[in-house]
């Protein structure tokens, strides 16, 4: 005799996290129109995008009362490109003199170089953390889109790790969705599992705002876990 095992329904994936505040993201199509034709020697799209994404994220962390700020900062002569990462809110000119200063104290630069001063009030950074692009000779459009969402998804990993470090609650993941064309980031103010939600919370932030193309083979709106709504 043979016994056959019944088949569990496969339940649709949910959302269980109701830390999420909101989502900052950058439309590629939209980001096309700048596109160039010949290859540069510097980044023309990438870091301009980064911190648009970063500037937005730090502005809904501190409406959420998280004192947590982060901001991109390329150095095309030293060839670095890095996150900033402080307490509070910080001027362009601080990141940039922040970031210089942080390059030196672990030898990327000499101390005895002669930099541009910058006056720097800040006193709550932490930290950076940023990429290295000695290699690269030339950059392209597209290559510039490719870096942008390496970036997204890789450099704010030990950002996140760092924020903390320093008992700063910011939670932040980035998120790519080829379909709708959206790179950008996911925040919340509580842990959640990266892997399962992020993308998932993405989704349901852009269907939520009319932004999200629904393909007519898709699934109503996947449950979420919470008695009020996650998108006010």
């Amino acid at each position: 005799m043979t016994v056959r095992k019944r088949k569990r329904k496969k339940l649709p994936p949910t959302l269980s996290n109701t830390g999420f505040i909101g989502a900052t993201f950058a439309d590629t199509d939209e980001l096309a129109r700048n596109e160039y034709h010949f290859p540069r020697k510097q980044m023309k799209i990438t870091h301009h995008v980064l911190d648009a994404l970063l500037q937005g994220a730090t502005h809904l962390f501190q409406q959420h009362k998280v004192e947590a700020a982060i901001s991109c900062v390329y150095l095309p002569k030293y060839k670095k490109i890095g996150l900033v990462l402080s307490k509070q809110p910080f001027g362009r000119d601080e990141g940039i003199g922040y970031f210089i200063n942080y390059l030196k104290e672990i030898g990327h630069i000499e101390w005895d170089e002669k930099t541009k001063d910058y006056e720097i009030h800040n006193t709550s950074f932490i930290g950076v953390v940023f990429a290295d692009l000695e290699k690269i000779a030339k950059f392209t459009f597209d290559f510039e889109l490719e870096l942008l969402s390496k970036f997204v998804k890789d450099l704010i990993i030990p950002a996140k790790e760092l924020f903390l470090q320093h008992n700063v609650k910011a939670y932040l993941s980035g998120v790519e969705n080829e379909d709708q064309h959206k790179v950008g980031f996911v925040l919340s103010i509580k842990p959640y599992d990266e892997r399962k939600e992020a993308d998932l919370y993405f989704v349901e932030y852009l269907k939520e705002r009319g932004l999200y193309e629904e393909d007519e083979s898709e699934e109503e709106l996947v449950p979420i876990h919470t008695k009020w709504s996650l998108f006010k």
